[in-house]
């Protein structure tokens, strides 16, 4: 599998390999994902959370196209003879019903009986008709529970959860990892990350990371992950956007529990000590 798409750490070649490998059942091992070259074909951004439901969308139709194609060339004398492409799977390196595993035949039986080598399917992802007709936003409550010095006014998140509605998960370490990276985002975005500018020339005056303050270690909690994992019937693979979720919401449950702590509703990002004070 080859594609024109970019990897900036959330898992796309994880998740791809896992998709295609789920599809046309196979070992993971068994399936080549290429990316990160633009002579590839097609083209997927990573960003606005699209990349992994794009790309997916072009493997699923791509297994389509190669279902059809393995069906006509297994012909009546298959235990597949008479099935239609969407009544049937990848499963165990071959095809197989869906109602019914049993009527099976592996990949290298079909070629071998049709004296092929080789069976190369093309296709490309049909327009997301679906975003036309159905609302396709994910879904989180984000909850934290954060002390606030009295006399400094210094802010600790102690905790923190973020529960969320993304359809099906493809793959559960790299949404967890995507899921807290998005929340010490919104951490930083809450408390501390905040470009200050020269009034008199518009420099910034905070260009490097010496000046410009972002979560370490010590600045994040405990931070736990949960979602319902229940696919969404108007997609391809039943899975929606995680990439950028766990940043909404978090900033907003931080200034929620600094003005249950100390009565002060501040609307102005980041929640610094001198505005508590």
């Amino acid at each position: 599998m080859e594609i024109a798409a970019h990897e900036m750490g959330m898992g796309t070649a994880t998740a791809q390999t896992q998709v295609t490998a789920e599809r046309l059942g196979l070992a993971p091992d068994q399936v080549t994902f290429a990316y990160g070259d633009s002579a590839m074909p097609g083209l997927v951004l990573a960003g606005g959370s699209q990349q992994t439901a794009s790309i997916g969308a072009a493997v699923v139709a791509a297994q389509h196209v190669l279902v059809t194609e393995l069906l006509r060339l297994a012909g009546n004398a298959s235990p597949l003879a008479g099935l239609k492409p969407d009544e049937v799977g990848g499963l165990d390196g071959g095809l197989a019903a869906l109602a019914e595993p049993a009527r099976r035949e592996s990949y290298a039986s079909i070629l071998t009986r049709a004296g092929h080598d080789q069976v190369v399917a093309l296709a490309s992802a049909p327009p997301p008709e679906e975003v036309q007709h159905w609302s396709m936003h994910s879904h989180g409550a984000m909850c934290c529970e954060v002390g606030v010095n009295a006399v400094t006014g210094e802010t600790r998140v102690r905790r923190f959860l973020g529960s969320f509605d993304c359809g099906r998960i493809l793959n559960a370490k790299t949404a967890t990892s995507q899921f807290r990276g998005g929340i010490i985002m919104g951490l930083g975005l809450a408390l501390m990350e905040e470009t200050q500018f020269d009034e008199r020339n518009g420099r910034v005056m905070n260009p490097s990371l010496a000046e410009y303050h972002m979560p370490v270690h010590m600045d994040v909690p405990e931070i736990d992950v949960i979602w319902t994992d229940i696919p969404d019937p108007h997609t391809p693979m039943g899975a929606r956007g995680i990439g950028e979720i766990g940043i909404t919401g978090t900033a907003a449950a931080v200034a929620n529990a600094i003005f249950n702590a100390t009565g002060k509703r501040i609307r102005t990002l980041p929640l610094t000590l001198e505005k508590l004070i």
